[in-house]
């Protein structure tokens, strides 16, 4: 995705508990250590999720 545009002043274990790319922000567990649990934006967005073991085939998940 990129360098992020902004990040939280939150923090768990010195990592950014939020990173924002323009309109979309992503929200990490820092208590349970699980990783991504939220995507945000203000407005409507369309998301599409490929697993690492997809990423060379066309099956998308569409959100």
């Amino acid at each position: 995705m990129g360098k992020h545009d902004a990040v939280s002043t939150m923090r768990s274990r010195g990592k950014p508990l939020i990173l924002k790319y323009h309109d979309i922000e992503l929200h990490f567990d820092g208590k349970a250590h699980q990783g991504l649990y939220l995507i945000y934006s203000d407005d409507e967005i369309e998301l599409s999720i490929t697993s690492d073991q997809e990423e060379g085939s066309n099956r998308n998940e569409n959100i």
